[in-house]
């Protein structure tokens, strides 16, 4: 009898899954966290034996069930409930997946009603990210200057209590650097971030920078290219109350969520003279153009800047036509990054290697850019199948 009801039990399971499954995908709960839907990777030796494709597979099963959302709450819930909990923090495990389609776990460190990531080296990871930008300085024609920005999280920039939970993005940040061949130039966002720290340069329930953080970046990254760099106060500062970001809907914290955070956003833009458009591509590389805006006013988080990662965002400012053409290889840090660049550009091309299917050869040869700039942010530095998604382009 005992048998039988496990064995009952067991088959009630297993087509609940079934069902689950086979209901439509959960497609928004995917682009809330701000990535593409996995897919199936290909299947072959390769992949079986590094482990690729069980784990590919993996994420795939694990985006394509129907009410996604409802068991992602659940899994959280349960989460929660696991966390460790010290007087001054909780530390929380979870998954993380940058849209390249493979999941790592991930650690999250919850204090001062703010959710940071943890930072854990990988020198080996450390070695393919520097010689992954090293090919591309033996492959970019020598008329492109190249350079590389690698941004560190707000958990660097707490008091040493809590930033030393984690390994030091500094030392990982120098080691690559360290790697580089010289015909790359290293542009030191750490260092331009680290004298604004105590200022409102991270939100606190998400991974990424604000605007005012990347204009501290950027304006580090126009010392080391020689340009001009815009003065933030000529702009409009706008803001979008009661956000809260990717990181909150990793742990869902009542407390958390009573102190949402604030976009302050720059209209760099005022008076529409940009002129933005989206490129999709086929598997041959062939464009297809769709309209974008720099900022999606229907968002209400992240995705306010440009509505999501595209496969490629260009940007012309008329008011600068003998400028130059800047490409940016990016993670989705770039996203508020780029509104700065384009006031100091004439053009300015994002790529983002995670989902643009064409070879950077076509981008080189379409805008023939003065520079290249590869800009990540630190954990996206310790994704091999982002470096080698980063490195099959070109």
């Amino acid at each position: 009898m005992k048998n039988r009801t496990v064995i009952i039990a067991f088959v009630l399971m297993i087509a609940a899954f079934i069902v689950v499954l086979a209901l439509p995908a959960d497609k928004e709960s995917i682009e809330a966290e701000n990535r593409v839907m996995s897919t199936v990777p290909p299947l072959d030796s390769d992949t079986v034996f590094s482990g690729q494709f069980a784990s590919g597979f993996e994420s795939f099963i694990g985006d394509s069930i129907g009410f996604r959302s409802f068991f992602t709450q659940l899994a959280k819930q349960l989460e929660d409930k696991k966390g460790f909990t010290p007087d001054t923090g909780k530390i929380i495990s979870t998954n993380k997946d940058i849209g390249t389609g493979t999941t790592q776990k991930q650690t999250l460190l919850m204090v001062n009603n703010s959710i940071m990531e943890m930072f854990m080296r990988n020198p080996q990871h450390e070695q393919l990210y520097a010689d992954t930008i090293n090919h591309y300085a033996e492959s970019l024609p020598e008329s492109i200057s190249l350079y590389s920005m690698i941004i560190p999280t707000q958990l660097e920039f707490q008091e040493p209590m809590y930033k030393n939970l984690q390994d030091s993005q500094k030392a990982a940040i120098d080691s690559i650097y360290e790697k580089l061949d010289g015909n790359v130039t290293a542009v030191d966002a750490y260092g331009a971030l680290a004298p604004h720290r105590d200022e409102y340069i991270y939100f606190r329930t998400d991974h990424h920078w604000t605007p005012l953080g990347a204009y501290y970046a950027y304006r580090e990254f126009m010392n080391a290219n020689g340009g001009n760099a815009v003065n933030k106060d000529d702009f409009e500062a706008n803001r979008i109350q009661n956000v809260l970001g990717y990181l909150y809907d990793r742990v869902d914290n009542p407390e958390i969520a009573a102190n949402p955070d604030t976009i302050e956003w720059y209209d760099v833009d005022p008076d529409n003279r940009l002129d933005i458009s989206m490129h999709d591509t086929d598997e041959n590389g062939n464009p297809t153009s769709y309209n974008g805006t720099m900022y999606d006013r229907a968002k209400a988080n992240y995705l306010f800047f440009f509505g999501s990662d595209h496969p490629v965002v260009e940007m012309t400012n008329d008011d600068i036509p003998d400028g130059k053409t800047l490409v940016v290889l990016k993670d989705s840090y770039s996203n508020v990054l780029a509104p700065w660049l384009i006031n100091s550009y004439h053009k300015v091309v994002m790529v983002d290697p995670r989902i643009y299917r064409g070879n950077f050869r076509n981008i080189i040869d379409n805008y023939s850019p003065d520079e290249v700039l590869i800009v990540n942010y630190i954990f996206t530095t310790n994704f091999p199948d982002y470096c080698n998604m980063l490195k099959n382009m070109y």
